[in-house]
């Protein structure tokens, strides 16, 4: 595997190489090699990935390289570690193109087996034989796969209609769509992402999915193109250890470095978007607290309080009470943190 590919960009490759069985079926099959491979490195080390014996049941307890599973287990015990590849396969209803019941009826008719959440745009799918991109409604735009925390990140920022709202690290461009569908269309986005490839990547998404009074920019976090805005959301560059029930090989490209290089950055991004004075909501896709609880502890008294029963931060923060957390073991989806800030006042952190 090549680094940094993901591993379904992985599978698909090795697929369309091949192109035999079952795409579904054979990828699952994938991700279940990697968790054993992970599992058998640490009980055999120096083992081959030709030599992993697919007939065993890995134990999540011994499947993360050692810093990993102490940092883990300290953070979500043993009932945390033994559920933290649970998953359910989630996708929102585009409601710029399309009405709830009408997708719903859509996959259905296409052998889906649909289950509505509490959040009424949300689907749960819960079985299928083929992939949700293979479906009429992703196909025509009309269903987006978005993972529930993701979900309840962008409804923490409440984008109401005629707000600017700067969106950080946007492409490609899902929780944009949502930002847009919750208010239909009727505020004015600035999505910036520093990489030219994933913008162009989300134009293209935003025209598919009828998404409109986007400015796509390419610009640098640590140095924002724009000094004001009514809101402000921070999709940060993180480690994304928090999609591990998705891709358990994220483990493989973590260490202990590029951890703390995230947190930094991470840091002087929400330090420049404080100079905008205004409401920011700060996200990250990660289960360590060098990347939530401490970071926001620095901006500690702009710290606006999320409801959270069940989704509290780690208690050994001084902000527990007052962020939100998702977690695999419970929630069955990525690993989300989620904090409030409101920099209007003139205490906040220089």
């Amino acid at each position: 595997m090549k680094k940094n590919l993901s591993p379904e960009r992985a599978f698909d490759i090795a697929f369309k190489k091949y192109m035999q069985g079952n795409r579904k079926e054979l990828y699952r099959e994938f991700i279940e090699y990697i968790k054993k491979y992970l599992y058998e490195r640490n009980v055999y080390p120096g083992i081959s990935p030709r030599e992993v014996d697919m007939t065993i049941n890995p134990d999540p307890m011994l499947s993360f390289p050692k810093w990993i599973f102490e940092r883990l287990y300290a953070l979500l015990g043993e009932e945390g570690i033994k559920g933290i590849y649970n998953h359910k396969t989630w996708a929102r209803v585009n409601e710029l193109k399309a009405n709830v019941n009408d997708v719903i009826r859509l996959l259905e008719s296409e052998g889906y087996k649909v289950k509505r959440t509490e959040i009424n745009f949300l689907l749960e799918i819960e079985s299928a034989d083929k992939r949700i991109s293979d479906s009429t409604a992703f196909k025509e735009g009309l269903l987006i796969p978005q993972d529930k925390s993701s979900v309840l990140a962008v409804m923490t920022l409440d984008p109401k209609p005629y707000e600017k709202i700067l969106e950080i690290g946007s492409a490609p461009g899902v929780k944009s769509s949502l930002i847009q569908q919750l208010t239909r269309n009727k505020s004015f986005l600035i999505s910036i992402d520093i990489s030219e490839k994933r913008i162009m990547q989300q134009k293209k998404l935003m025209e598919k999915w009828g998404v409109s009074n986007v400015e796509l920019i390419v610009a640098d976090a640590l140095h924002l193109p724009i000094r004001k805005a009514d809101k402000v959301f921070i999709d940060a560059p993180c480690s994304n250890s928090g999609t591990i029930n998705v891709d358990p090989s994220v483990v493989l490209r973590l260490n202990k470095r590029k951890l703390h290089e995230l947190s930094s950055i991470q840091i002087g991004i929400l330090r420049e978007a404080s100079k905008l004075k205004t409401q920011v909501v700060y996200i990250t896709c990660s289960l360590f607290p060098e990347e939530g609880e401490k970071v926001v502890e620095k901006f500690g008294r702009n710290l606006v309080r999320i409801p959270n029963e069940g989704h509290e931060g780690y208690k050994k923060s001084r902000v527990w009470l007052r962020v939100f957390r998702t977690y695999p073991h419970k929630d069955f989806s990525e690993g989300f943190f989620i904090a409030k800030l409101d920099f209007s006042s003139p205490h906040f952190f220089q």
